[in-house]
C-alpha cells in the first residue's frame, strides 16, 4: 500500500511538472516563438536601429573625413535659412509641431529609401491640398544645400 502511494505521488508530480513546461515553453499556447506580434515587431526595429547604427559606425571608421563633412553640415545652415525651415516643402503652412513631427517621421524613415520617398510624396500632396484651400502658393525649397522636400 505505501508503494502504491508513493508511486502516485511521483506519477502527479512528473505530470505537474511536464505541464508546467510545456506552458512555460509555449507561454499558454500563443505559438511556437512564444513572442506576440506585437513583441516581434520591436525585436525587429530594435534589430533594424542595431543594424543601421552598425553601418554608421563602420561608414566612420572607414570615411572619416565623410563623417566631419556630414558633421559640418549639420551644424551649419545657409544664411538663408530661416531657423532651418528651408528643406521642407510647404513648411510656411505648417505648424512648429507639424515640422517638428515631418523631421521626425524624415528621420525614421531615413533607412528606407522607398519610404522615404512615399513620406515625401504624401506630405508633398498633402501640403498642395492645404495650400489650394488657403488660396496661397507654395514656395520650392532652394536647390542648394541638402533639401527635405
Amino acid at each position: 500500500m505505501k508503494a502504491q502511494t508513493i508511486i502516485s505521488i511521483l506519477v502527479a508530480t512528473s505530470m505537474a511538472l511536464a505541464s508546467a513546461t510545456v506552458f512555460a515553453q509555449g507561454r499558454g499556447g500563443q505559438g511556437q516563438g512564444g513572442a506576440s506580434a506585437p513583441e516581434r515587431a520591436q525585436v525587429e526595429r530594435g534589430q533594424r536601429d542595431f543594424d543601421r547604427d552598425r553601418m554608421r559606425d563602420r561608414d566612420r571608421v572607414t570615411e572619416p573625413a565623410h563623417d566631419r563633412k556630414r558633421d559640418q553640415d549639420r551644424t551649419r545652415a545657409p544664411e538663408h535659412a530661416p531657423q532651418g525651415e528651408n528643406g521642407i516643402y510647404g513648411s510656411e503652412l505648417m505648424s512648429v509641431q507639424e515640422r517638428n513631427q515631418y523631421r521626425e517621421q524624415l528621420r525614421l524613415t531615413e533607412s528606407d529609401p522607398k519610404a522615404q520617398t512615399k513620406f515625401k510624396a504624401e506630405h508633398r500632396e498633402k501640403m498642395q491640398q492645404r495650400a489650394k484651400e488657403q488660396g496661397k502658393e507654395i514656395k520650392d525649397p532652394p536647390k542648394n544645400g541638402k533639401t527635405d522636400s
